[in-house]
């Protein structure tokens, strides 16, 4: 696997070559790694021009990213940049109390270290460094001043990380401690595996969320049109974008977040099985059903209404018994998913909704002669909002035609 994108012209994509030739620069130029200590002292000093530097640096490659988030509907109400707690003197505060702590010790290049090996830390990484020998801080530090800033501002902090940070997570968690500030709770994620390999952006290999992207989109694309070949080009491609980056995320989110996810086309893409577009069929045949309704001249709003006035639940099938249980399960089943921090939990959930509405759809009729039956109109209904509140919920595009 190799850096070559889809997507050249994206400033983000063009910056992961640059990050990793530095690297490589780095590890054989001494004068390369030299320069680069010297901006970060420039920047711990909050030199005003290096700062600048830096966020010019850094900003195309978070606009690209935003961008790219942007397509799979994840979005961010603010952003708290590093260098506000080296300019406000947080992180100096953080460092000079660390210094006081019984765990306080100090390396021979005169870098100061907490030693956590009576906290429960084994190995090669006992010594959790909080100061460079040159006075600057470390990663970790400032994220020590940032989250004290934090609870500043919110009653309940979640930090969402890779599998790759619990040493980190860890001994930051054993440092909050010491400074008697509250920790946070953690969920971590395991790695995705595509059928390529894992991702790693250092070494050179990388595969680009953009053209995981595409890729999903121009696959689902092709599968829709082999199944509605009536439709346009146009209303082939917004099905199939809407399909592909649906099925991205459900693939990921469907998994407990402690376990690897194996990313795997034919998995991800069905529309019978444990997957978005399956789910996304269900609610668009729902839409269906309502729009049916509608189009004979009845009212489902009203048709609703007058049945939950006086409703006959009498003589109701096995599978509408079945929905209206998993129906009234809802709530219950999102406050276990937020209670336990485990999105997989809802969408189990909701491909249980999904399958029982397809029975449901299977053998019940909405409209017999020309004529609406109330209860299975109400039934359906109930199950297309929540359908679609789910989908919502797990950044699943709710699409009404499939």
């Amino acid at each position: 696997m190799d850096n070559e994108t889809s997507h050249p012209e994206k400033q983000d994509h063009q910056r992961v070559r640059y990050y990793q030739a530095a690297n490589l620069l780095k590890a054989v130029d001494p004068a390369v790694d030299a320069g680069v200590t010297k901006l970060v002292q420039a920047s711990e000093e909050a030199d005003a021009d290096v700062l600048d530097k830096f966020e010019a640096a850094y900003q195309p490659v978070l606009d690209g990213m935003l961008e790219t988030l942007g397509r799979i509907g994840i979005g961010f109400d603010s952003f708290t940049k590093e260098s506000k707690f080296i300019v406000n003197g947080s992180v100096d505060v953080i460092m000079k109390k660390m210094g006081k702590s019984e765990l306080h010790g100090t390396a021979e290049n005169g870098a100061n270290f907490l030693e956590l090996e009576s906290k429960g830390i084994q190995g090669k990484s006992t010594k959790f460094f909080y100061r460079r020998g040159d006075g600057s801080s470390l990663y970790a530090t400032r994220d020590i001043a940032y989250h004290e800033w934090k609870w500043t501002q919110a009653d309940r902090l979640m930090n969402i990380l890779g599998e790759d940070h619990r040493l980190q997570s860890k001994q930051v968690g054993i440092a909050l401690d010491e400074l008697e500030i509250r920790n946070p709770e953690v969920v971590f994620y395991a790695f995705t595996k595509l059928p390529e390999g894992k991702m790693s952006t250092r070494r050179g290999n990388v595969v680009f969320m953009d053209d995981l992207l595409d890729e999903a989109s121009d696959r689902a694309t092709e599968i829709v049109r082999e199944m509605r070949s009536e439709l346009s080009e146009e209303e082939l491609t917004a099905i199939g974008e809407a399909v592909g980056v649906s099925a991205v995320r459900y693939n990921i989110i469907r998994v407990s977040p402690e376990k690897g996810i194996n990313f795997r086309w034919e998995e991800a893409l069905s529309f019978e099985s444990d997957s978005a577009p399956f789910i996304m069929y269900s609610h668009a045949r729902a839409c269906s059903i309502n729009r049916k309704v509608t189009a004979i001249g009845a009212d489902s709003s009203t048709e609703v209404s007058v049945f939950l006035s006086d409703p006959d639940w009498n003589e109701m099938s096995e599978s509408a018994q079945s929905l209206v249980k998993r129906i009234a399960s809802f709530a219950e089943s999102l406050n276990n998913s937020l209670s336990g921090q485990r999105p997989n939990l809802f969408c189990s959930y909701l491909l249980t909704l999904a399958t029982e509405y397809n029975r449901f759809y299977r053998d019940n009729h909405v409209i017999v002669d020309g004529k609406v039956n109330a209860r299975n109109l109400t039934i359906s209904e109930a199950a297309r909002v929540l359908l679609k509140a789910g989908c919502e919920g797990l950044g699943i595009i709710a699409i009404e035609s499939m």
